[in-house]
């Protein structure tokens, strides 16, 4: 089994120029490795889980200046701690880890969720990051693809808009969120959508509006535990007028929206469920929970580790 990837020992070279393929058994699932001066984080992991933080990093180097366009440069703040979290949680339930990649550094410095000019704004170590990170999820995901056929890409990040939930996107707009389901499951937007894989697979009696915001769809799975999302059964679109996020140039370039088998979801998390700590423990619980739920579910129902997950959801409907 081989796995294109940039790890371990490149320095500042740009990694565009390089590649090195290296043995998945090289590396032990749950256990860190670090890339571009520590600044990319990789997690290995045994599921066909990905999660990717973009925004969390707190450092803040010398040698990269602040990004002086016109850019965003909020902190997500404890999104990687929720990461950890979820990666804990999930050994705990299934004995197997999720793959991790983490930007650690300060959005001031450099944003991992976004195309290279706007991401690095010129500064080539910040480039050379851009292209650790980006490419190291790509061979997270190829490996997946080997491995399992199919697998799911999270982005995780924290929002700071008034109203305070957990918003899911899947490059379905609030706009379009709020059509008619008729509309919604005619198919006419599934080729953009970042889940569009398993809307092209996926058994022929479910629909768009059930994966998004059926009883089983991801925001309902959490809802059930107690969290507000949107979209869910309950909240099927952002009210007109409400900030919702539903995408961005991660969920776009690693979802399957362009191709591929692996889906791309963005999780958007309010500020007071990550700054509470109470309240972030219980998110990152419950987060890690619904994956594995979504994740048996929707793609691996016969899988002897994710398998029970989805039969408890299921159950529990009757």
């Amino acid at each position: 089994m081989k796995l294109k990837s940039i790890l371990l020992g490149i320095g500042l070279v740009p990694v565009m120029f390089y590649t090195f393929v290296v043995s998945a058994q090289d590396f032990v699932p749950g256990e860190s490795y670090f890339l571009k001066n520590k600044y990319v984080e990789y997690i290995h992991g045994n599921l066909p889980l990905v999660i990717s933080v973009p925004h969390g990093g707190y450092e803040i180097p010398d040698d990269i200046p602040e990004r002086m366009g016109k850019f965003a440069k909020n902190q997500d703040i404890y999104t990687i701690e929720i990461a950890e979290e979820i990666r804990k949680r999930v050994f705990e339930l299934t004995g197997k880890y999720p793959y991790i990649v983490i930007n650690h550094l300060h959005r001031t410095r450099f944003d991992a969720n976004r195309a290279l000019d706007e991401a690095a704004d010129g500064n080539k170590i910040a480039e050379a990051v851009w292209y650790a990170y980006h490419q190291q999820i790509d061979s997270v995901e190829a490996l997946i693809t080997k491995d399992f056929g199919k697998g799911l890409f999270i982005d995780l990040h924290g929002h700071r808009h008034s109203v305070q939930r957990i918003e899911i996107g899947y490059l379905i707009s609030d706009v379009e969120l709020r059509q008619d389901a008729d509309f919604l499951n005619d198919g006419y937007i599934d080729e953009y959508s970042s889940i569009r894989n398993l809307l092209q697979t996926k058994d022929s009696t479910i629909t768009f509006t059930d994966i998004i915001r059926g009883d089983h769809s991801l925001g309902s799975l959490l809802s059930a535990k107690g969290q507000v999302c949107v979209p869910d059964n309950t909240r099927l679109f952002p009210e007109e007028g409400e900030p919702y996020f539903s995408g961005g140039y991660n969920t776009m370039r690693h979802g399957s929206s362009d191709g591929g088998t692996i889906d791309g979801i963005q999780i958007e998390i309010d500020l007071t469920s990550r700054t509470d700590i109470e309240k972030r423990m219980k998110i990152s619980d419950d987060i890690a929970l619904s994956l594995l739920e979504f994740l048996s579910l929707y793609y691996f129902p016969e899988d002897e580790v994710l398998a029970s997950f989805g039969q408890k959801v299921l159950m529990a409907g009757e």
